[in-house]
């Protein structure tokens, strides 16, 4: 590593880096847009299986699976809540 002295020996900077050539920019681009489609494309895919499922096979509704999840542990914790204390009864 370089480094050079700027305002004396106490105060130290790096050299800057040089911008790089115009060919490993358009590398950069590329591989930022590759990690794009990449992730589309997975996006994409897993929508399609889904589409894919949801028709052609018995899949269950899970809202109506969530409502009914919910609804029983209304009703445990209802059944089997401790006692509240009143705070008249000393």
């Amino acid at each position: 590593m370089t480094w050079i002295w700027a305002n004396g020996p106490g105060i130290s900077k790096k050299k800057p880096r040089p911008n790089p050539p115009k060919c490993a920019r358009a590398q950069l681009h590329s591989q930022r847009e590759m990690g794009f489609i990449k992730s589309s494309f997975s996006f994409l895919f897993g929508t399609a299986v889904g589409v894919y499922m949801a028709q052609n096979y018995n899949v269950p509704n899970i809202k109506k699976l969530a409502d009914t999840g919910l609804l029983m542990a209304k009703h445990i914790e209802e059944n089997y809540r401790k006692p509240k204390k009143n705070r008249d009864d000393d």
